[in-house]
């Protein structure tokens, strides 16, 4: 199984408060996916170290979104709309055995 599915997640042309409420959903559930997780090896394991992965990953997560505020507040001042493209690609992959 080595096909990769493509999925169209977001596509279109907004104002920059939609703008901003679609890719906070997005950004949101990744934040809140990782933030779970990292509690979840913390909760299992206090010398598991690999909760770091997904702390750095949450702060990645929130950089982002704030430069997404800052180009959709600079859309806002401009008068102008975010055209936003979002595709999802999936493909399965053989899992490494450890």
């Amino acid at each position: 199984m080595s096909k990769i599915s493509t999925f169209k997640l977001v596509e279109g042309q907004f104002t920059p408060s939609d703008s901003i409420n679609i890719l906070f959903a997005l950004f949101n559930s990744k934040i809140n996916f990782h933030q779970l997780e990292s509690f979840k090896i913390q909760e299992r394991n206090i010398n598991n170290k690999s909760f770091l992965q997904h702390e750095n990953r949450i702060v990645e997560l929130k950089e982002a979104y704030l430069l997404m505020q800052t180009i959709a507040k600079k859309a806002s001042d401009e008068n102008m709309d975010l055209e936003i493209q979002g595709n999802l690609k999936i493909k399965a992959i053989k899992r490494d055995r450890k």
